[in-house]
């Protein structure tokens, strides 16, 4: 009986060990190199869309925007709190490094304040597209004006530093610690609710709105009217509602994954349970921040408005007789895009 214990025992610490190590190679080889790629991927989808929504034909447009700003905000996030720990992996530990009382309060504010005035842009954007569902002639549509941007803007950035204030109130510089939460629960608790669950809540509930809306509207004046005569708006429309969906995705594998990891960790757990928990928990944080990324390629893949300017921006850098001669071409595109009002 004392040889088959021993033997069991041997096997299940060998068990363990292979699989300690075979998720340490995955963190090395995978997971630690996250950072760099997702920042490399942010900074040419932030290229894409800085220049694209800068042409003509859309740098007048509210929605058009909200997304570059929000997208400014991602590059922003990508290089303060992403792309620092792919060059120092204690950077992920924010108690590592802050000693002083003010730069811990500011790190943490902006790790939080940052994602969630992206988040809050996009949904301005979902607004936007909700006010346009409206009649002209609606008090709603004033805010499609583009002398209410800079108004709505600045309310959004007031409403995401308030989200955002509980993370300087809440975390401090403990002494023998370094800079932690100084009411875990409470900190935990507020981080899920308002980033968790709220957000993503009321991003739903105006895609819910412009949907149904949108689908009224088309049963009023007749499904080909609406598409012909409204078919860009669509397409922002569309633009919207996938990047709610996809950043709602990654927004709520990590707040699951970090709930999961708050009720487990005073839990008894074997080594490989540990190790697997923390290994998730590194894995859906690093993945949280694509919602950072996609923008630009969500846009290409969703609205043929957006390929077209891009294209015919590109075009416009060639040497004269090749954009000349390209021109000629695909005249009746040209003519679309330029012609075409977009609301």
């Amino acid at each position: 009986m004392f040889s088959y214990n021993q033997t069991f025992s041997l096997d299940d610490r060998i068990s363990t060990r292979t699989i300690i190590d075979d998720l340490n190679l995955v963190q090395e080889r995978f997971v630690n190199k996250l950072p760099l790629v997702i920042t490399i991927i942010g900074l040419v989808g932030f290229i894409g869309n800085l220049f694209t929504f800068l042409q003509s034909k859309l740098r007048n447009n509210s929605f058009c925007i909200y997304t570059l700003l929000a997208s400014f905000i991602d590059i922003i996030n990508l290089f303060i709190n992403l792309f620092p720990q792919y060059l120092n992996r204690n950077i992920g530990n924010v108690g590592s490094f802050a000693d002083d009382s003010l730069i811990c309060k500011l790190r943490l504010f902006a790790l939080v304040f940052l994602p969630q005035l992206s988040m809050n842009l996009l949904m301005m954007s979902l607004i936007d597209r909700y006010v346009c569902t409206f009649g002209p002639t609606s008090r709603m549509s004033r805010l499609l004006q583009l002398k209410m941007v800079p108004l709505m803007i600045f309310i959004t950035i007031i409403i995401s530093c308030v989200m955002s204030l509980y993370s300087p109130l809440l975390n401090d510089v403990v002494s023998g610690f370094g800079c932690m939460s100084i009411n875990p629960t409470l900190n935990s608790v507020i981080y899920i609710l308002i980033h968790g669950i709220i957000t993503p809540l009321i991003m739903f509930i105006f895609v819910f709105l412009t949907y149904q809306k949108f689908s009224r509207s088309r049963q009023r004046v007749g499904a080909v009217t609406v598409g012909n005569r409204n078919r860009f708006r669509n397409q922002f429309i569309a633009m919207a509602f996938t990047q709610v969906f996809v950043s709602n995705f990654f927004i709520l594998q990590w707040i699951v994954m970090y709930w999961y990891f708050l009720i487990t960790q005073n839990n008894n757990k074997s080594a490989d349970e540990s190790a697997i928990i923390y290994f998730m928990l590194g894995l859906t944080n690093n993945l949280y921040y694509i919602i950072n990324i996609r923008s630009f390629y969500l846009s290409t893949l969703t609205s043929r408005l957006f390929r077209e300017t891009m294209i015919v921006g590109l075009m416009k850098l060639l040497p004269g007789n090749l954009h000349r001669q390209w021109n000629l071409r695909n005249a009746s595109v040209g003519n679309t895009i330029t012609l075409r009002p977009i609301q």
